[in-house]
């Protein structure tokens, strides 16, 4: 599996309600693109819930690594280049995968929260895998609101990243996280996916 996000930083005087239009009449093409796993359509709103800027940020959850260039490479990316410019596109590998069995329509996500942590270089990943493997298990089975969180490790600087999805609002999500509200949820392989 892989994990895939871009970001697009928009000035502070940006109406939101253009990426909420935006999202809302393009949004549904991606609910039967074939190979992917999910997609939350993602925006963070200047001066609410610790944003310091408008932003429009995607991200994915890919089964296979073949999907993802075929998106990469097509009509869908294309749209994003053609109205925003080319964004830097950050992937991670999969390191742990988990859901919870409550999550059964994966449209119920409508917050996710991100966390990045600096590996050492000498991080021992084997171990580490199985420690957040266990640690997003244990997340998705024991925090109220909490449906899944997809783990992944960037090897070019000893980064992971954590997406957590949540069923609750950003409002009632831990105030230190970097919070983004789902806009739409498309997830026409959600069942391929795994770790």
């Amino acid at each position: 599996m892989f994990i895939m996000q871009y970001s697009i930083a928009l000035p502070a005087e940006y109406d939101m309600q253009a990426i909420r239009a935006r999202v809302a009449s393009k949004g549904p093409a991606f609910d039967t693109l074939d190979g992917l796993g999910l997609k939350c359509f993602l925006i963070r709103e200047r001066g609410r819930f610790g944003a310091q800027s408008n932003e429009y940020a995607p991200a994915y959850l890919w089964p296979h690594i073949d999907s993802m260039w075929g998106f990469l490479a097509g009509a869908g990316f294309a749209g994003i280049k053609e109205s925003f410019g080319t964004p830097p596109v950050e992937t991670w590998p999969a390191l742990a995968y988990a859901r919870s069995a409550r999550l059964t329509n994966p449209r119920a996500i409508v917050a996710l929260t991100r966390e990045d942590e600096t590996l050492g270089t000498d991080a021992n990943l084997v171990e580490r895998r199985e420690r957040e493997t266990d640690a997003a298990l244990d997340a998705v089975e024991r925090t109220p609101g909490l449906l899944a969180r997809a783990v992944g490790l960037d090897p070019s600087n000893w980064r992971l990243v954590r997406f957590d999805y949540w069923v609750l609002p950003q409002q009632e999500l831990p105030t230190q996280s970097r919070s983004y509200e789902v806009l739409h949820v498309s997830a026409p392989a959600f069942a391929e996916l795994h770790a």
